[in-house]
């Protein structure tokens, strides 16, 4: 197999990488803005959005792990089958954890919101892990280091400590059980979701400087 076509399938592998990475960050955007939205107006044309964006996800994390693997055994480029099965098992697990977010941000917006003393710091929390998934998908396309992520998964990692001690022994914690229960899985959600996307951007990031 030419270096030619080794490089050709390294770029398509880090474009394919990236071009997930842009399905997370519009999924996380979409259930952001359901999660703070404080009317049912346009919720229907919003969760309609965040449906395709997840199919999207789902069917492109699928897609390269099947096309990594139906490469004729004598062409078998083991990076570029390493790639596939790195990023379609984060990307399937963050299509895993966006699906749970989405409902249960759907079910607040359509019923009772969220407390904002829950609202407030999970909403920040999802924010700071929008923002890395953002980097994570410029890590994949440049030529940056996947240590510039190391800051804002640090901060990530600190807002979701915080965040724990508020619902298990804040005085400022929400008086509702289910308001707690739902920031909590909400909580965990983006901060795996962002943990996921930087080790997708680290893989991609891999595959880019191996075939330069």
């Amino acid at each position: 197999m030419g270096d030619d076509t080794v490089r050709t399938r390294a770029d398509l592998d880090v474009e394919r990488a990236a071009r997930l990475l842009r399905h997370v960050h519009s999924a996380l955007d979409l259930t952001l803005r359901v999660l703070s939205s404080s009317t049912v107006e346009g919720l229907e044309h919003t969760m309609a959005d965040f449906g395709r964006t997840l199919r999207g996800l789902r069917d492109g994390s699928d897609g390269l792990a099947t096309a990594a693997l139906g490469i004729p055994p004598h062409e078998t480029d083991s990076a570029c089958v390493l790639t596939a099965l790195y990023v379609s098992e984060d990307v399937g697990r963050i299509g895993v954890l966006l699906e749970q977010a989405g409902e249960v941000a759907q079910l607040r917006s359509s019923g009772l919101p969220l407390a904002e003393e829950a609202l407030v710091p999970v909403r920040d929390l999802g924010g700071a892990a929008l923002r890395l998934v953002a980097l994570a998908h410029d890590v994949v396309r440049s030529t940056a280091p996947p240590t510039v992520m190391d800051r804002d998964l640090s901060d990530i990692a600190t807002r979701q400590r915080d965040l724990e001690r508020l619902l298990m022994t804040g005085d400022e914690a929400p008086g509702v059980l289910s308001d707690a229960a739902d920031a909590a899985v909400l909580g965990r959600c983006f901060e795996e979701c962002a943990s996921r996307a930087a080790a997708v951007a680290r893989i991609g990031a891999l595959r880019r400087r191996g075939h330069r």
